[in-house]
């Protein structure tokens, strides 16, 4: 009777260890299913990217809030009627998803490929692809022309209604009038220096249309050389998305620097807006920034401008700042931008002549 109770004893213990280790797997399941989404939200808020592809700049997705920055293998996952905005830092794109279009959005924000059409295009940073302008009998090379500097111009467009106008001092000019017109738009100013605010009594431009600058150089009563620049304001659409984007920066409060390097600068430029992206990064050098990112930066976009004077300035601090902090993926970029303007001032220097103001393509 003894060894049946004993026998009895030893199953039910067995019947209860069976039991308890089959409530733990069942409650390990209802755990791992109700915590998977705080899980890997978790994860995402404990990560770090090393090499940052891009920010998240909208509420709407399911793990990634508003100011989030975009690692590598990154997916975005908008919650029902949501579209979430992405700002990509690597090729100036700026994605709109929602649930209709849900992809991997660091793919999406991968480098572009360089395009046969890419590599023979003809712009500031590749002069040796652009024809050689050809001067007509009046045309007098010992004069340099009043190069303009401002507005900033890559791709033939500007954001602001009232730019600032600005060019290069001509030997022996006197004085200089700048005259602008276009659509509502005619008038002509005389000035001794060699900026201009834009005139307060003046309409101002509008979005779509296009506008040209002539600054005439005078020596006395008689004029010596002038440059004209012809240049684009954005359509009211697309100033209206680039007004939204900004406004999103500014309410995930990135940093000022980040803001104006990687997020501004990135707008920006995803409509060829060298112009704003300049100011945005001059405001920055004006606050006394030591990021040697920023001045890196605004060479590079002084360069697409066509200023590689300005630029040089720029790269000498960036590359003093970044031996200064020991940062040598920064110095390293340094460097790349330094040799490209060295090329860019050779080739302007053989085509032009050493005295000429005139840079720009």
């Amino acid at each position: 009777m003894l060894t049946l109770n004993n026998s009895t004893s030893a199953i039910a213990k067995k019947i209860f260890t069976v039991q308890i280790v089959a409530l733990a797997s069942i409650s390990t399941l209802v755990v791992s299913s109700s915590s998977s989404v705080w899980g890997q939200s978790q994860l995402i808020a404990l990560r770090q990217c090393k090499n940052v592809d891009g920010k998240v700049m909208s509420p709407g997705d399911r793990y990634l809030k508003a100011g989030s920055p975009l690692c590598p293998g990154d997916q975005i996952h908008p919650k029902n009627g949501a579209t979430v905005t992405v700002v990509c830092y690597l090729n100036r794109k700026i994605l709109y998803i929602n649930q209709n279009n849900i992809s991997d959005a660091a793919n999406k924000c991968a480098p572009l490929q360089v395009t046969e059409a890419d590599k023979y295009r003809c712009t500031n940073l590749k002069p040796q692809n652009c024809p050689t302008t050809l001067k007509g009998p009046d045309d007098d090379n010992s004069v340099p022309r009043p190069r303009l500097i401002s507005p900033y111009i890559s791709g033939g467009r500007i954001l602001t209604t009232r730019p600032s106008i600005s060019w290069r001092a001509v030997p022996g000019a006197t004085s200089y009038t700048v005259e602008m017109e276009g659509n509502n738009v005619n008038w002509q100013i005389q000035v001794n220096n060699t900026k201009l605010p834009y005139p307060e009594g003046q309409p101002q431009l509008r979005f779509g249309r296009v506008y040209r600058i002539i600054v005439f150089a005078y020596q006395g009563n008689s004029i010596i050389s002038h440059a004209p620049l012809v240049f684009g304001l954005l359509s009211e659409k697309e100033q209206q998305e680039i007004a939204l984007l900004v406004k999103q920066v500014n309410e995930v409060k990135v940093p000022p620097d980040e803001a104006a390097v990687g997020v501004l600068d990135t707008i920006y430029m995803s409509k060829n807006l060298v112009n704003e992206s300049i100011e945005t990064l001059k405001a920055r050098v004006a606050a006394g920034s030591k990021n040697p990112e920023i001045y890196r930066v605004l060479a590079d976009r002084y360069l697409e401008a066509g200023l590689p004077n300005e630029a040089l300035s720029e790269y000498t601090t960036a590359k003093k700042l970044a031996k200064s902090n020991k940062n040598l993926k920064e110095l390293s970029k340094v460097q790349e931008g330094l040799k490209l303007w060295e090329f860019i001032t050779n080739y302007q220097r053989a085509r032009t002549g050493p005295s000429s103001n005139d840079e720009r393509i």
